[in-house]
């Protein structure tokens, strides 16, 4: 799996790439986020919360918008209860 979101603004002409690439390994998934040099983390984390946002609006009706934001958050919520799932991360600046 390789997701690229890209970020373009029109009026500044600002364009950005911001890509994951997903390795499952002994049953793990590991994460590594590949960004444009000089992006911040807030930046990085701005980008890929607008590219979860598109896939979720990409969705026929509301209620299934609503149904799939749900799980997003549960997902999100189930990642920072369970203490394994960040233990080995690297920010490499």
């Amino acid at each position: 799996l390789f997701l690229i979101i890209s970020y373009i603004s029109y009026m500044d002409e600002i364009k950005f790439m911001v890509g994951v690439s997903v390795t499952e390994k002994d049953g793990r998934f590991y994460f590594e986020i590949l960004a444009d040099r000089g992006l911040s983390i807030e930046d990085i984390r701005s980008t890929l919360v607008g590219g979860v946002a598109l896939t979720i609006r990409g969705e026929e009706t509301p209620e299934l918008q609503g149904k799939v934001l749900r799980e997003v958050i549960n997902h999100l919520e189930s990642e920072f209860v369970n203490p394994d799932s960040f233990d080995d991360v690297k920010i490499n600046r």
